[in-house]
């Protein structure tokens, strides 16, 4: 299983930082990412796509550094907002295209085109080319394109847009099953959707990004009143914060951010029990209201 590793990484365009110093780790599962728009959500998911080099820092997958060695990419799947899909040709010519960049041969890519298109129900869509597509077909295609292989990291933008709800609910089944024995990115604006699908929120505002777990019982336990946090005060340690009944993490939290102190991290401590998703809830949108 290939996890993913964020080492200081500062992100942003034209020597301009608009994200970072992130620090933190990835492992196999479903890690929702969240943030208003301009955040740095879809720069955060190039950097670690290898799109878009670092200006600082460096993406680990599976232990090998991305900058230094291409094939490392062959691990990651992306879907990005806008589909990979060539407008002039037709959904079976693109997944032809795809299957051969990605190393298939004839029999395995005729294969997986069939396995494909049934699993995202276009194998009447496969002959009409694809600007002739309606939004939510064209996410199906896309979607199979990316299922052609098997990448063990995957970055998914708002993979749900444009489905109906059929085809969203089939999505999530796949996700779940993604997040078994792989590592998915799953960036969205629903914090109920993201709650039915990660077992980690990781929430991103002024250019900070902060992690927080997710409780698998939804009816969960009352929330812990201490957690482990990593912050900028202690670089490459962990610190102690003690949460009274009256405050919730995410205020806690937003207090130290507007103190100027950065938090990478955030962990129940070992006796406790991870957030009740309520209470979760209202603490990502603290932290998505105030950012700062």
């Amino acid at each position: 299983m290939t996890g993913v590793h964020l080492e200081g990484v500062v992100a942003g365009y034209r020597g301009r930082p608009v994200l970072g110093p992130v620090d933190t780790e990835l492992a196999p599962g479903v890690h929702a990412l969240l943030g208003r728009n301009g955040a740095g959500k879809t720069t955060l998911m190039r950097v670690m796509a290898g799109v878009l080099p670092p200006i600082a820092g460096r993406v680990l997958i599976g232990g090998t550094d991305l900058a230094a060695d291409r094939e490392a990419k062959r691990a990651i799947g992306v879907l990005a907002h806008r589909a990979a899909l060539s407008p002039q040709l037709s959904v079976r010519d693109n997944l032809e295209f795809w299957a051969r960049v990605r190393g298939l041969d004839g029999a395995r890519r005729a294969v997986r085109i069939r396995e494909a298109a049934e699993r995202f129900d276009i194998e009447g869509l496969l002959d009409r080319r694809t600007a002739r597509l309606s939004r939510g077909q064209l996410q199906r295609a896309d979607l199979a394109r990316l299922t052609l292989t098997d990448p063990q990291v995957l970055l998914l933008d708002e993979p749900l847009t444009g489905l109906d709800p059929v085809s969203a609910e089939r999505t999530r089944e796949l996700v779940r099953s993604w997040g078994a024995d792989r590592t998915v990115l799953y960036s969205t604006h629903s914090v109920p959707e993201a709650l039915t699908l990660a077992s980690r929120m990781l929430v991103l505002g002024g250019g900070t990004l902060t992690a927080l777990p997710v409780a698998q019982d939804p009816a969960g336990e009352a929330e812990p009143s201490a957690y482990d946090l990593r912050t900028s005060r202690r670089a490459g340690a962990w610190e102690r914060a003690e949460v009274g009944p009256d405050t919730t993490i995410g205020a806690y939290i937003a207090g130290l951010v507007a103190a100027g102190v950065e938090i990478t991290d955030v962990r129940p401590v070992s006796t406790g029990t991870p957030t009740t998703r309520p209470t979760l809830e209202a603490s990502i949108h603290q932290l998505l209201d105030d950012p700062s």
